[in-house]
């Protein structure tokens, strides 16, 4: 129980990160390049590869975050969330096909963590990040 009490605690550190690093990316007050260096950075202390995550296709996703048949929540989550604000960071630089790639990857392992609802205190719950991006993905 301590370690999943730990990996939570750090699940949520790496999401408050993605928030903050949301809210610069919509701010557009800084170089593209220094926040796309942020967000390589924030990824790679995930534990994920960003160039990997844009490379893989939905299927290869899904696996990735379900080893065992079981979807995991919070790898599912955590991953959704960097492409969300990959995305995000596409949409801001006006490169609509990337942005409209990493937002469906988002959507879909949204959708999978989605059933069971939020399970991290003070990150937003899937289906709410869900509705986003459909409303993202609408507007492309």
């Amino acid at each position: 129980m301590p370690q999943r009490d730990y990996i939570l605690r750090v699940i949520e550190q790496l999401g408050a990160a993605l928030a903050a690093l949301r809210r610069r990316i919509l701010g557009r007050r800084e170089d593209s390049t220094t926040l796309h260096d942020a967000l390589t950075q924030l990824t790679g202390q995930a534990g994920f590869d960003l160039e990997l995550l844009r490379a893989l296709s939905a299927d290869t996703l899904h696996m990735l975050v379900s080893p065992t048949g079981e979807v995991e929540p919070a790898r599912c989550w955590l991953m959704a969330e960097i492409l969300y604000t990959d995305g995000l960071q596409a949409l801001v630089e006006e490169r609509s096909g990337d942005a409209a790639a990493s937002l469906g990857k988002a959507r879909l392992l949204f959708g999978l963590v989605e059933p069971g609802g939020g399970m991290l205190v003070g990150l937003p719950e899937a289906a709410e990040r869900a509705r986003e991006i459909e409303v993202l993905l609408e507007k492309l």
